[in-house]
């Protein structure tokens, strides 16, 4: 956990990480599986199996204080 400003609440309170997967997408049919598989695998064998896990996933900072959370999508990882 990490200290910062939370503009909701209005003072430098705890915040936490919280990650979540993506929405995909893709649908639920077969063919549209089959898809998101294929989008999967050759952006994993182009750019590695960690930097293709984390398009997948959405990092959020979440105040302690009020709950308020914030899409915190920053850093080299996640351009």
């Amino acid at each position: 956990m990490s200290d910062s400003y939370c503009s909701n609440c209005g003072k430098t309170c705890e915040h936490r990480e919280i990650i979540k997967q993506k929405k995909s997408p893709y649908g639920k049919s077969r063919k549209e599986q089959f898809k998101a598989f294929l989008s999967g695998f050759f952006s994993g064998a182009m750019v590695g199996g960690a930097l293709a896990s984390l398009e997948l996933i959405d990092r959020y900072v979440q105040c302690t204080n009020c709950g308020h959370k914030t899409l915190d999508n920053k850093g080299e990882e996640f351009q």
